[in-house]
């Protein structure tokens, strides 16, 4: 597997980091740090309404619902909403299915009535990102958070058109189109972090690999795969930092919504 194909590609929202027969675990230990992230920076702002938009198949807002008084999943693949509902019952959580394409979020979600919404890989796919970063705004309390990742065009290619390969983003970010965007919905960004050791570790394996060094991939022993093994690798390996940013594939940002 290709560097490419292990941090791009398509059905990326169906990504469950607890499914032990997807074998890209670098790529599921990247997905499930964003939200190991997430939750460790909200946990002491103890946090009311969470929004997370782009939800999947819910395992990021299960996590979230551990620290929020309320989580409210968005996606907008019925397929995905209808699997999150069937596979986490919590009190706290529920789940709601929007095109952000074509839907408003408003009055599903109350204006200024959410602490924080969390947006990973989103906003590549949407034909109008600003339009969902307004609506983004439009949910969140002022001093509410707002976390989010693209994947940095640094790490990204084009087919002979010009157009991104991965045919699924619409958009291309670094981090100053980012920020602008985010500055222009009336959000400033505190924070800046990548995810730079996973790819970083996943190109060495797959250097040995090739050079007959190693006789098998990480990916390979089914241990590595349990949700324990998973959390585990999340936390020490692909858990967003500050440091290597632009070493990432990924660019994640916490922005602060004005008072």
């Amino acid at each position: 597997m290709s560097s490419y194909s292990a941090y791009s590609g398509s059905g990326q929202a169906q990504i469950d980091p607890f499914d032990a027969s997807d074998s890209n675990i670098w790529r599921k230990a990247e997905y499930l740090g964003r939200y190991l992230f997430a939750a460790d920076f909200l946990r002491p702002h103890r946090p009311d309404l969470v929004a997370d938009i782009s939800c999947g198949r819910g395992y990021g807002a299960a996590e979230l619902a551990a620290v929020a008084g309320r989580v409210i999943g968005v996606d907008g693949d019925r397929s995905l909403i209808e699997w999150a509902k069937g596979s986490f019952e919590k009190d706290n959580l529920t789940f709601l299915y929007k095109d952000l394409n074509e839907e408003e979020l408003y009055p599903d979600i109350a204006e200024a009535s959410a602490a924080a919404v969390i947006s990973f890989e989103t906003l590549e796919h949407l034909l109008d990102p600003k339009m969902a970063l307004s609506q983004f705004n439009r949910i969140l309390q002022p001093g509410g958070f707002f976390i989010a990742s693209v994947p940095n065009v640094l790490s990204e290619s084009a087919d002979g058109s010009g157009l991104p390969r991965n045919k699924s983003h619409k958009h291309w970010f670094n981090f100053s189109s980012l920020s602008r965007l985010v500055r222009e919905n009336d959000m400033e960004v505190v924070y800046r972090l990548g995810q730079s050791w996973s790819r970083a570790l996943f190109r060495r394996e797959q250097q040995l690999c090739n050079a007959r060094r190693l006789n098998g991939r990480l990916s390979d022993e089914p241990l590595m795969h349990r949700p324990e093994m998973m959390r585990w690798l999340s936390y020490v390996a692909a858990y967003p930092t500050v440091e290597d940013v632009d070493g990432s594939y990924s660019i994640i940002i916490v922005a602060k919504k004005n008072c």
